[in-house]
C-alpha cells in the first residue's frame, strides 16, 4: 500500500470572455461536452449539484475500460472568479485519488486566463498526478474547443 502526493498546475488563456468560461464549468450540458478526456471516453452525470455545499456525481471512462466515479463537492464559488471543491475519485469501487481542485479565472485582454491547481493524494499506485495532468491538458483542450464553437454560434 502507498500514498503519494502531487499537484497539477496548469495555466492556460481562452478567446473568451470570463462569463463563458465559468458557464463551461457551471452548466451541466457544457461539463458534458467538454469533460471527458478523448474520443474514447464516455461519462455521463449521475447528479449535477453546482452550488457550494452540493456535490456532482460522474462516471466516466475508456470505452470498454475500467470505470471511475468522480464526486466533487463544492466548497466555494465566486462567478467568474473562482470555484474550489473537494474531489474523490474511484476504480471500480476502490478510492484512488482524494484531493481540491481550484480554478480562478482572471479577464485579460485577449480573454480569460484560467489557472488551475489540483492538489491531491494519489493511493496504492493506481493513480498518479501525471496521469491527472494529461487528463486535464486533454479536457481543456476540449474545453478551448467548446468555448469557440459558443461563440461561432453566438
Amino acid at each position: 500500500m502507498s500514498i503519494e502526493h502531487g499537484t497539477v498546475d496548469i495555466t492556460r488563456t481562452f478567446a473568451a470572455p470570463a462569463a463563458a468560461v465559468f458557464a463551461a464549468w457551471s452548466q451541466q450540458a457544457a461539463q458534458e461536452a467538454w469533460g471527458d478526456p478523448g474520443p474514447d471516453w464516455q461519462m455521463r452525470f449521475e447528479r449535477f449539484g453546482f452550488a457550494v455545499g452540493e456535490s456532482d456525481l460522474c462516471r466516466f471512462g475508456p470505452k470498454g475500460g475500467p470505470v471511475y466515479l468522480n464526486e466533487n463537492r463544492y466548497l466555494q464559488i465566486r462567478p467568474q472568479e473562482r470555484i474550489a471543491y473537494a474531489s474523490l475519485l474511484r476504480e471500480d469501487g476502490t478510492l484512488t485519488f482524494a484531493g481540491t481542485v481550484v480554478v480562478a479565472l482572471e479577464a485579460v485582454p485577449d480573454g480569460t486566463r484560467m489557472r488551475l491547481v489540483e492538489q491531491g493524494t494519489y493511493f496504492d499506485g493506481r493513480d498518479k498526478a501525471e496521469d491527472h495532468q494529461a487528463g486535464w491538458q486533454a479536457m481543456l483542450e476540449a474545453m478551448d474547443r467548446y468555448l469557440r464553437q459558443q461563440a461561432h454560434a453566438a
